[in-house]
């Protein structure tokens, strides 16, 4: 039995040795071996230590509901609050780096090969926060470092088409950001990191004779407000960085603040909102590949200022032990300008979108092997904008979907009908199916295939966009259709003995009217429809504690051949190999951890941009390899509420690009600290 105080004992058990396992999801399990002899045993004392390896996890987004992973027909991937922590992540995307099948174009997720890059204009990832989608209305994109990564409990990404339950956006895979739980006590967390960019071997790219730092700060606060069981917390944060590329700084202000609780025993209520503004240098490609880390003179000066401002609340309610309800709704700000090029107005650049989003959605569960979920959303946007034009759109939906366990099997059937409308233009229709099953092996191990249809409309940037960037001239195409998609995959999940799990699975998407930026013959740029493409792979996933309660490891490897059909070339910023591998070591107060990254140079670019001459040497690109390491001491369990750690980023200082003419970060070291109260 436990007492309120976390105290417990076992009694009336035999006298012998029993070997004790203690395990919470995102924590290191427990392993010790106690002796009940007759009057009594010995006492255990229990510390969990954060763990990014998660044992029998819960997740909410394939269905929509809470389910165990080993019931979800699709791969899903988690990523941790204490991974997060561990890597001083600063900003998502650098985060999702890390997640099997997961690359990055600059700032555009590529999950399995289903998205190259955009311009920041688009998104085929569907990213939600707490379940309510955060796209803007404008461009559709994700603004990755507007959520603040301190309030991350953990990431659940989805991979393949999630359009039968998520709609547009949701073409190649969701990523949705689970916030963390109401607070019961007073706690404050203090964190701050500072750190450099070591200079180029190569003089000739020696643009700053100063280094050149990145810094900063944050404060959370969480405290039970008296309402009941309502808690609070507030965080602000002020990051810093100088850049390692001329004109590539950065200023970054987040606020967030969330109040959670139960209106009555079956009722409760979470809001949560945040403001974000960034002022930052803009930079695109180098001057050439013997001046990599500065822009071309054109470029210079020019910066990029952003406001965004985010209020959502879900109120949840649960009828009966057989149904409940949940009610999302959001409304999402989004304002920026520069001083980028000329418009048809003669100003910079600037655009302000409004968006609404409301959502109801219901759980039945028929009988104990029955459960229907079902629900309507729809969303509203309006956009001023000198760049897209003054425009509204507006979208509704209807979903149903149905799971029945027959034994062993555990099937799922659901279907999706979305309706799309910018003013001005013909409304799209569209009707997404999908069904899955899962096969339950025993002892932990599942069989699974999954097969569903995917759609996104186009943005309205894409639509309308009249844009001077880089040298480009982007012009509107009013003509631009939906995408749509077929996705299979069929994959298992397997546990090593007792200490480790690999999860494989082979895949396939084909895509009609793929939208992707194309040249037209007079050297502009316009967003396309793709007649066809294709995207194969397999995908292999494996986590191990290798037998110990203080080393873990992992490894992916994730293989796509992404086709265009109607050229038969490999769709454009695409790499076909991605290999990624990490250790974790922790003993004591004792800390380290390392990360290894291979990514293939992607084979296909826009070659215009190199022949046109805008960006020189544009043809120079090699593999990724990057490899991360950190070590330092957690004084939490001695007493001393003090974490601190030393990092190193590439630490071999390899040279790489994410999309042509522009070098990713170079080595650079930083140290953080965080203290909780």
């Amino acid at each position: 039995m436990s007492q309120v105080d976390g105290s417990f004992s076992i009694e009336k058990i035999p006298p012998g040795e029993y070997r004790t396992t203690v395990s919470m999801i995102g924590y290191r399990r427990f392993v010790d071996t106690v002796a009940a002899v007759p009057g009594g045993g010995r006492g255990l004392e229990v510390f969990l230590r954060p763990s990014p390896i998660q044992a029998g996890q819960v997740v909410v987004t394939a269905s929509k509901r809470r389910q165990l992973l080993t019931e979800v027909p699709v791969s899903v991937s988690l990523v941790s609050s204490a991974s997060m922590e561990r890597r001083n992540i600063i900003s998502l995307d650098d985060a999702l780096r890390y997640v099997p099948g997961v690359n990055f174009v600059q700032d555009q997720a590529n999950i399995r090969g289903s998205s190259g890059y955009a311009r920041g204009i688009g998104s085929r990832v569907l990213l939600l926060v707490d379940g309510i989608p955060l796209l803007t209305g404008d461009t559709g994109q994700a603004v990755w470092e507007s959520i603040p990564v301190s309030e991350i409990d953990h990431v659940e990404v989805v991979k393949g088409a999630g359009s039968s339950l998520y709609g547009s956006s949701a073409l190649g895979g969701v990523i949705d950001v689970i916030t963390k739980n109401n607070v019961d006590t007073k706690s404050t967390s203090v964190k701050v990191y500072g750190g450099f960019y070591q200079q180029p071997t190569y003089n000739d790219w020696r643009w700053s004779g100063k280094d050149r730092f990145f810094q900063g700060a944050s404060i959370t606060h969480s405290q039970p407000i008296g309402l009941g069981d309502f808690g609070l917390t507030a965080s602000l944060s002020y990051k810093k960085d100088d850049g390692y590329i001329e004109n590539d700084f950065f200023r970054r202000l987040n606020f967030f603040f969330k109040t959670a609780g139960n209106i009555s025993g079956n009722k409760s209520l979470k809001v949560f909102g945040d403001v974000f503004n960034q002022y930052s240098g803009n930079f695109l490609y180098w001057q050439d590949v013997n001046h990599a880390l500065q822009p071309a003179s054109t470029s210079l000066g020019q910066w990029v200022n952003s406001t965004r401002a985010n209020l959502s609340g879900i109120y949840t309610n649960v009828v009966s032990g057989n149904f409940l309800y949940i009610v999302r709704g959001s409304y999402y700000f989004s304002h920026w300008y520069d001083n980028l090029g000329q418009t048809p107005t003669g100003v910079g650049d600037t655009s302000t979108s409004n968006t609404g989003y409301l959502e109801l959605q219901g759980t039945l569960n028929l009988d104990p092997s029955t459960i229907l979920t079902f629900g309507a959303d729809g969303q509203v946007d309006y956009i001023n904008s000198n760049s897209f034009s003054d425009k509204t759109s507006n979208s509704g939906a209807v979903y149903l979907q149905g799971e029945r366990k027959f034994g062993r099997l555990h099937a799922t059937v659901g279907a999706r009908y979305d309706y799309e409308k910018i003013v001005g233009k013909a409304a799209f229709n569209q009707f997404n199916p999908k069904a899955g099953l899962v096969y339950d092996l025993g002892r932990g191990a599942t069989l699974r295939a999954s097969v569903g249809t995917g759609f996104r409309a186009p943005s309205i940037g894409e639509t309308y966009a009249s844009i001077q960037s880089g040298g480009v001239s982007i012009i509107p195409n009013p003509a631009l259709l939906p995408e749509r998609s077929l996705s299979e995959e069929i994959g298992g999940r397997m546990p090593l003995w007792y200490f480790g799990l690999i999860d494989a699975a082979v895949f396939q998407s084909d895509y009609w009217n793929m939208i992707e930026p194309q040249f037209n013959n007079s050297g502009q740029v316009t967003f396309q429809n793709v007649t066809r493409a294709r995207v194969q792979g397999c995908e292999i996933d494996a986590s191990s504690d290798a037998g110990t309660d203080f080393l873990t490891l992992r490894a992916s490897y994730t293989y796509v051949y992404p086709l265009d059909l109607t050229t038969h070339e490999v769709l454009k910023y695409r790499s076909r190999e991605l290999f990624y591998l990490s250790a974790d070591f922790s003993k004591s107060i004792y800390r380290a951890s390392l990360d290894f990254r291979f990514i293939s140079a992607f084979e296909n670019y826009d070659k215009q941009l190199v022949q046109l001459g805008i960006v020189r040497s544009g043809d120079q690109r090699v593999p990724a390899y990057v490899t991360d390491v950190r070590a330092g001491v957690d004084l939490t369990s001695a007493g001393i509420p003090l974490e601190a750690t030393f990092i190193v980023n590439n630490l071999f200082n390899y040279y790489y690009v994410e999309m042509i003419g522009n070098i990713a970060p170079l080595r650079n070291y930083s140290l953080v600290l965080s203290w909780k109260f």
